[in-house]
């Protein structure tokens, strides 16, 4: 049933929904085009990162350096794109590569050397972010037109940034999740002994989930990368903790097994848009961490009753 599927993702629906209502009211000027593709162009970085770290929480998981992935491929991207068109493809298929492989190797970690996701992403964290600063010390870089506008730029009220996102999903996460490999995450996640009962190999699961994981994170390094027009291989601090709350509150379990990409990405676009409505409230920034970190309490500890009522009474109706 689509209602047991999605019911999850309900809270954070309804919570990007009426926060879009709030923002309207206190600046109306949102509705405008430009204001419809800055808020998501503003978003869509955090859900390409949500992404990143879903298909790492479904086995179970979970990747600390999701934004030490995204600081990376920013650098990467932003230091060897050119003016020219070829070259600056090249490099982009080579940052999406060099995001993967970070991904490859956090796996390889995780799952052929028995260690802890937490402990292992922790420590790649500093990797990453180590050899990002290597390649550009300084903020800056160089990022032809094309390239940003192609992905930053609207058609009228229709946003590039949520068409690259809807591609991605439909091309990507789509068919990853309804492949072979996408049952046995979930199936991983929801119970790993079982799953190794039922012939699945969970290190393999293990290292390909955490492999998709550098890939989205690669994307979503890739679209800061257009959004910023310049290269920091420290942007990304934020997008790690922030994806992780965006894939709680957007329905996923963190033990595994329970999450689809929908809840995350609307949960991504309420705390990006959560800034913008607390600036222009005219809060000032002093109290805005605060308040975005009680707002961010509350939703959780709504989106988590939320799930046990609506268990409760899908249960209740399956009997």
């Amino acid at each position: 049933m689509i209602i047991e599927r999605y019911y999850s993702s309900l809270t954070a629906m309804i919570g990007l929904i009426l926060l879009v209502i709030l923002f309207v009211y206190i600046q109306p000027l949102i509705l405008s085009p430009f204001g419809v593709t800055m808020s998501a162009n503003q978003g869509t970085t955090l859900a390409l990162a949500a992404l990143a770290q879903l298909v790492v929480v479904l086995t179970g998981g979970v990747d600390l350096s999701v934004g030490a992935m995204v600081g990376l491929t920013n650098a990467i991207a932003a230091t060897y794109m050119g003016s020219d068109p070829a070259i600056s493809i090249a490099v982009l298929i080579g940052t999406l590569a060099a995001g993967t492989l970070a991904g490859f190797l956090n796996g390889m970690v995780v799952a052929y050397g028995r260690i802890q996701p937490i402990i292992v992403t922790l420590a790649t964290l500093y990797i990453y972010t180590g050899i990002g600063l290597v390649i550009r010390p300084q903020p800056g870089g160089f990022v032809p037109n094309w390239f940003a506008n192609a992905l930053t730029g609207s058609w009228g009220y229709l946003p590039y940034a949520l068409v690259f996102l809807l591609v991605l999903v439909l091309l990507a996460w789509v068919p990853l999740m309804r492949s072979r490999l996408g049952r046995a995450i979930n199936a991983v996640g929801d119970n790993r002994n079982g799953a190794r009962v039922s012939g699945i190999s969970v290190a393999r699961t293990e290292l390909w989930a955490y492999t998709a994981g550098g890939f989205f994170a690669a994307c979503a390094g890739i679209f800061l990368t257009a959004q910023t027009t310049s290269g920091d291989a420290t942007i990304g601090t934020s997008y790690t903790l922030n994806s992780v709350a965006a894939v709680v509150f957007g329905g996923a379990m963190l033990s595994g097994g329970r999450g689809v990409a929908l809840g995350p990405i609307c949960a991504a676009y309420f705390l990006s848009l959560l800034i913008s409505v607390l600036f222009a409230s005219g809060v000032s920034p002093f109290y805005q961490n605060l308040l975005q970190g009680g707002v961010l309490v509350i939703v959780l500890a709504a989106a988590n009753a939320w799930r046990l009522r609506t268990r409760h009474w899908l249960n209740v109706m399956s009997n």
